[in-house]
């Protein structure tokens, strides 16, 4: 029971670890802007410096960490700790409590605007990594309670890829309009999925009976796996890897758009994210769980409650079947604004709804931003997010773009209860976004308040 334990706390600490930032969404220069919505430009060109770049962190779900993690003594103890009693462990979680990591490290980016200082291109190389996590109530009370039941619908799925990506944004309509394309090169590194439609424990006299249904999917390249001679099953331990190329390739889309409605409204829409990958079955391994087990293991606690079973998951088995080429959509978004300036654009007031389209699930946000930028190079923005009826989270933001640097940061980390290691505590969303890059060519005349006489030559 000890490895499980182990198992299930590193698997939520990870995920918790990791975590597109709204906060950014409105914040002027960023050169990461465009990821939002490819009808987005930076104040200037740019040249990004190698993974300082850019970097996108978020984190997304439905709990938070203290909702697994419980003060004791001055440490932190999981759920799972026996000082913690099953009703306030159990309380405060979801029939379902999801997990999602988006992460993305630009490794190469610059960016340029045209003569006429309006179109904008720019052309950048990122690695992208995906998880989703679906951890049922269900799974809890068995661990917890030793609490028979079917355990379904759980899971884990990741993948990593390398993107590379070109957009060009223009205007039409005597500028109250302007379009954004990013066609996007996929090379898939790695993935894997495991799913469990049916884990069912039921107590039968002195041991533990434990039916499942579930399926693996590993990929990367030079996978092999060494199933067990006598039983013909395998473990995760029995896998092996020699990654030498990819695994597999897409292809996606990002399409977005801007539009005046009054000379200081935009609204603003975008998909990102639109495309898939075709992963190589020749770099897969399938495996198939419909076993039935049988244990004894069981530990009765000195208060006399519940039976524990004393039950490792990693006794279960996987037989190998014959894997396929699988293609699998991308994680989508959907982003929709709108922004009123005023004070002669020194003073912005957005509002952005978001839509992510995971694995298990649909998460909705929505964010409200005042956006500061008295000078034409220096931009600072509060948000305060609505998290999908669970919650909500303070963001800031900083941009600066003077004539030798563009650095941009943003985070919703700041006034949240958090860990010495800056692990978000008390909420269910974390994100953050930083970029270092060398400004290019002469400013942008998209915005009509930032524009010189001068400037117009």
């Amino acid at each position: 029971m000890k490895k499980t334990y182990l198992l299930l706390a590193s698997l939520l600490l990870t995920t918790a670890l990791a975590a597109q930032n709204p906060t950014a969404y409105f914040m002027e220069g960023s050169t990461m802007r465009s990821q939002f919505n490819p009808a987005f430009a930076p104040l200037r060109g740019y040249i990004n410096i190698p993974v300082l770049g850019g970097t996108d962190l978020s984190l997304n779900g439905n709990i938070a960490l203290d909702n697994i993690l419980f003060p004791r003594n001055g440490r932190l103890v999981t759920l799972l700790d026996s000082s913690v009693s099953s009703a306030e462990a159990l309380g405060t979680l979801k029939k379902n409590n999801l997990l999602g990591i988006d992460t993305r490290i630009n490794i190469l980016g610059f960016g340029k605007f045209t003569k006429n200082h309006k179109n904008f291109w720019s052309f950048d190389v990122a690695l992208r990594l995906n998880e989703d996590t679906n951890l049922p109530l269900s799974l809890f009370e068995f661990l917890k309670r030793g609490q028979e039941g079917s355990i379904a619908n759980f899971g884990v799925s990741t993948e990593s890829y390398l993107e590379a990506g070109f957009n060009y944004s223009f205007p039409l309509l005597n500028d109250r309009l302007y379009i954004g394309v990013r066609g996007k090169f996929l090379a898939g590194l790695a993935r894997a999925s495991v799913h469990y439609d049916q884990f069912d424990v039921s107590l039968q006299q002195d041991r533990w009976a434990v039916a499942t249904r579930g399926t693996m999917d590993i990929t990367a390249d030079g996978t092999t796996v060494s199933p067990n001679p006598e039983t013909g099953t395998f473990e995760v331990n029995d896998l092996n890897f020699k990654p030498r190329k990819p695994a597999g390739y897409g292809f996606a889309v990002d399409l977005g758009a801007t539009y005046d409605i009054l000379p200081n409204l935009q609204a603003s829409l975008a998909v990102t994210d639109l495309g898939f990958i075709n992963w190589s079955k020749k770099s897969t391994v399938s495996g198939v769980s419909t076993q039935q087990t049988e244990f004894t293991g069981v530990t009765i606690p000195d208060n006399g409650s519940d039976p524990t079973p004393d039950f490792d998951l990693e006794m279960l088995k996987f037989n190998q079947v014959e894997s396929q080429n699988l293609s699998r959509m991308l994680r989508a978004s959907i982003n929709a604004g709108v922004e009123y300036e005023v004070w002669r654009h020194r003073v912005g007031i957005g509002l952005l709804y978001t839509a992510r389209f995971w694995e298990y699930t649909t998460m909705h946000n929505l964010t409200g931003s005042v956006n500061f930028h008295p000078v034409r190079w220096f931009t600072l923005t509060g948000s305060y997010s609505f998290l999908h009826n669970r919650g909500s989270a303070v963001g800031l933001g900083l941009n600066l773009c003077p004539g030798w640097i563009n650095f941009f940061l943003a985070t919703d980390l700041l006034v949240t209860r958090h860990t010495p290691q800056w692990v978000p505590v008390s909420q269910s969303a974390a994100n953050v976004t930083l970029g270092i890059g060398i400004p290019l060519g002469r400013r942008s005349h998209r915005i009509a308040a930032y524009v010189r006489e001068g400037d117009r030559k």
